[in-house]
């Protein structure tokens, strides 16, 4: 239930609403972005000079608390 640096948009949002609050901790306006099927995370990163590693990180740690 990772994310991954292919996980597109659409597929960590649907993994846990924890997920929307860090893509807007990181001014990601992801929940309306029309991108979202086929963006993944590194390309978000890439796209708006994001440190994948550091994303990711968040993403995965707002996972593991929704558990």
């Amino acid at each position: 239930m990772e994310i991954k640096e292919k996980t597109t948009v659409e597929e960590a949002m649907k993994k846990s609403p924890a997920v929307a609050a860090v893509f807007k901790k990181h001014r990601l306006d992801c929940a309306s972005c029309r991108g979202g099927k086929q963006d993944t995370i590194e390309k978000v990163a890439l796209n708006n000079g994001l440190e994948l590693k550091a994303l990711l990180k968040d993403l995965n740690r707002a996972l593991k608390e929704k558990d």
